[in-house]
């Protein structure tokens, strides 16, 4: 079965930013080895299911920022490029 939520992601940049189309992503659960590298669609957005828990995720050169996903529904992250 499926986890019932997980990550919708959201590059924004102020002016037409190539940073946000195709970018790589990292995601880590805290406390874990394996990383799933993902990669957003030509908009900047991504959604991708996740299992409860803690994690961490990278993008290109922003500094590292933590978020968790719940039992139920989906968790949003908007990072900024500016």
């Amino acid at each position: 079965m499926s986890p019932a939520g997980g990550l919708k992601l959201r590059l924004c940049a102020e002016r037409d930013d190539r940073r946000t189309r195709y970018a790589q992503v990292s995601v880590t659960p805290v406390g874990a080895q394996e990383e799933l590298v993902l990669v957003t669609d030509a908009a900047g957005r991504m959604a991708y299911r996740l299992d409860p828990g803690e994690y961490r995720l990278r993008v290109e050169d922003l500094p590292e920022s933590g978020f968790v996903i719940g039992d139920r529904g989906w968790t949003t992250v908007r990072l900024s490029l500016d």
